[in-house]
């Protein structure tokens, strides 16, 4: 049964509810949409004093959506949340947070949030040493080291005071150092999921694979040989002005590229990048332009690419139990099962305009065949759109979702991680084309 832990008393309802608001105005809960609801549901019911009627029952049907016959014992989506949200409300107040008076804590085991105010250290205001000479010797009667402190009197009294004032500011800035500078461990479910990536390399490579865009711009200037421009459509014109200004009689032309990386794969390659951070790896980061299969021989490699825009995604999911590709039923790319997998198809659901309200990305841990040991390993993040890429780089490198997919291995009879598995994430977009939340869909082992 989770345990509750009382709050501060001394807290009143409106400076929780700023806290609460700090919290929900953070990065940290910007893109989930989820952990957004359960911080603000709990919150609310320990403020209203009804934190003693909190279950996971009621946070799964009144703050996550779940439907009144949802059961706890079958489901552990709330229990997943609240590990999530309790990882990043310490990242909050880790970073953008730092400086927040009341703070907001999920204690392990309860569903209970605890608001506490943060005190300095100490009250008390700086009392220099007070020095007095007493026969040859000169004593310090009071000091903020703390007993009295006998020094000889060779020197002027204000040259030790000085000494001891500066020891203490000393000894303070050590003590916040040498704090701020002890490495974060990281979850053994993390540590396990990547060891194939950090076992035999000190060095990972993350490609980055890029669709190919149509650049619409009225200052073109030289074009690069043998690469097309074409004059832009008058439809274009409306469009482009809304977001730039056109100088009077420009002209729109456009140019295909292949530089631009659309936001969540960026977010993507910026989760993976703070994991191997996090695990000691050293990493270099290339376009997939420069850096091929065939250069990717006795490497462990991160790819960020789906087969509809990315040569080596679609050779390494060519054989795969999942893969991304166009269908003709849908007229949308989507996620399809080849093998025992056939006839599984996972396409995206849009909302009245158009838009992409739900979307699907995959992760495929898969051993490079390209290594002449044999022994290295490539992960592949894949996407119906870059919001689906987003997804499954967040789940793989979350120690929650890594944790519970553990666990589903072991219930299909590995006790230790596959050699090649691949996951499909389903991925909810908002309107601007952001990940709002994800959650694990389905698994396949390729290879033990």
């Amino acid at each position: 049964m989770p345990r509750s832990e009382p709050s501060d008393d001394s807290i009143t309802p409106d400076r929780k509810r700023e806290a609460l608001a700090a919290a929900l105005a953070g990065e940290s809960l910007a893109r989930s949409e989820q952990l957004r609801a359960f911080l603000t549901f709990v919150c609310e019911m320990e403020i209203a004093g009804r934190a003693g009627e909190l279950t996971e029952y009621l946070i799964g049907v009144k703050a996550l959506g779940r439907a009144a016959d949802f059961s706890p014992t079958e489901d552990s989506s709330v229990r997943t949340r609240a590990y999530e949200l309790r990882q990043r409300l310490q990242k909050f107040y880790a970073a953008e947070g730092a400086d927040a008076v009341v703070r907001i804590e999920l204690p392990k085991g309860s569903y209970t949030p605890r608001f506490s105010e943060v005190r300095a250290a100490s009250t008390e205001p700086f009392v220099a040493p007070v020095v007095e000479a007493v026969g040859d010797r000169a004593v310090v009667v009071s000091s903020p080291l703390g007993e009295a402190v006998a020094v000889p009197v060779g020197r002027d009294p204000a040259f030790w005071r000085g000494i001891l004032i500066g020891a203490a500011a000393m000894a303070a800035a050590a003590t916040f150092f040498i704090a701020k500078l002890q490495p974060t461990a990281a979850d053994p479910a993390v540590v396990a999921a990547w060891a194939p990536f950090l076992a035999k390399d000190s060095e990972v490579i993350v490609s980055v694979a890029s669709p190919l865009h149509l650049l619409v711009t009225p200052y073109l200037g030289n074009v690069p040989e043998n690469t097309p421009s074409y004059p832009a459509p008058s439809e274009l014109y409306p469009l482009f002005s809304r977001y730039r200004s056109l100088p009077k009689g420009g002209k729109l032309e456009m140019l295909p590229v292949q530089k631009a990386v659309p936001l969540g794969t960026v977010e993507s390659v910026t989760k993976v990048l703070s994991t191997l951070q996090l695990l000691h790896a050293q990493t270099r980061m290339l376009p997939e332009s420069s850096s091929p299969l065939s250069a990717l021989r006795r490497r462990s490699v991160v790819l960020f690419g789906s087969p509809w825009y990315s040569q080596s995604a679609g050779v390494l999911l060519e054989k795969t139990a999942f893969t991304t590709k166009w269908d003709e039923e849908s007229k949308q790319v989507g996620i399809f099962g080849q093998g025992r997998r056939e006839g599984s198809r996972y396409v995206p659901g849009r909302g009245p305009h158009g838009e992409y309200q739900e979307v699907f990305g995959l992760v495929s841990v898969l051993p490079n065949d390209h290594s002449a040991e044999g022994d290295r390993s490539i992960v592949v993040f894949s996407g119906l759109t870059s919001v689906g890429t987003h997804g499954a780089a967040t789940f793989f490198t979350s120690a929650g979702d890594l944790r519970k997919l553990q666990e589903r291995f072991v219930k299909d009879g590995y006790a230790t991680w596959p050699r090649s598995f691949q996951v499909v994430v389903r991925c909810r977009a908002s309107s601007d084309a952001q990940l709002l939340s994800y959650s694990y869909e389905t698994h396949e082992v390729l290879a033990r």
